[in-house]
């Protein structure tokens, strides 16, 4: 799928949710994201660790379109939350993330917030 993908011109919207593609799927999609001009990215419900995470927010503080993120149902632990407010901090184009689910505590909560 992410083959496929790679580099379209046309392509705004992913949505991966539900598929348990898992923190190799993620990195996956990490690359990809490089290659696209996305705008909506759902990675919700995947069994995403923090491996996951981390390939996703790095691709994410380089990226120049995605509007909105969801990263729901995902647990997100402190060491996720840090790696997503890094990349927040350095991505301005990022309008909703969606992190509903996410077992986030709230030391977790004042990462990203």
């Amino acid at each position: 799928l992410m083959n496929a993908i790679w580099g379209s011109k046309s392509l705004r919207e992913i949505k991966l949710d539900n598929n348990q593609i898992r923190d190799r799927g993620a990195q996956l999609a990490a690359v990809v994201l490089t290659s696209v001009n996305l705008e909506v990215l759902d990675m919700g419900f995947n069994r995403l660790t923090i491996v996951g995470i981390k390939a996703l927010m790095k691709s994410l503080a380089e990226n120049r379109s995605l509007l909105t993120l969801t990263l729901s149902g995902n647990v997100l632990d402190t060491n996720a939350s840090k790696a997503v407010s890094y990349a927040l901090a350095y991505n301005k184009t990022i309008k909703k993330l969606y992190v509903d689910h996410c077992s986030l505590s709230y030391a977790a909560q004042r990462h990203i917030a």
